[in-house]
């Protein structure tokens, strides 16, 4: 067994933990979006592993964006929306989501008063407050993937 387990890693509590803030990959602050950095650790081929809680607050969206990984998205509580293909599909309570890496999707926050919540699990995992979590798809990168289709 090459790995260990490390409790002080592997065992976090991401509704007791503190909320951090939340950044695109140019380092702007996303505002009223915060996150609790949950457990991690490298899989046997090395790759970071992790999950975390985010909190979006009413009027919030994430940008159209890609993640250097596949990832899955848990909602725990609240509703919102995934916008992926052009297409917006409702979140929530319950719902749980796969996006494909390098795969353009926007998550648009609570369409009610209250918070969203969601479990973001990923591969490789970036930490919460990291400005390489995720790449903002600029509108000309966008135009472009439309034209070589």
């Amino acid at each position: 067994m090459s790995q260990l387990f490390r409790p002080e890693e592997h065992i976090e509590n991401v509704l007791e933990g503190v909320r951090r803030t939340m950044f695109d990959d140019s380092g702007l602050r996303l505002e009223d979006i915060t996150g609790v950095p949950g457990a991690s650790g490298r899989t046997a081929a090395g790759l970071p592993i992790g999950v975390d809680r985010i909190i979006m607050q009413p009027g919030t969206a994430f940008p159209l964006h890609v993640h250097e990984g596949a990832h899955l998205l848990y909602v725990l509580n609240g509703l919102g929306a995934l916008h992926i293909d052009g297409k917006d599909y409702v979140l929530r309570t319950g719902d749980s989501i796969y996006v494909p890496a390098d795969y353009p999707h926007g998550v648009q926050g609570p369409v009610n008063d209250e918070e969203l919540e969601f479990l973001a699990f990923g591969v490789p995992h970036h930490p919460i407050d990291s400005h390489t979590r995720m790449t903002i798809v600029r509108e000309e990168e966008a135009v472009m993937e439309v034209l070589s289709k």
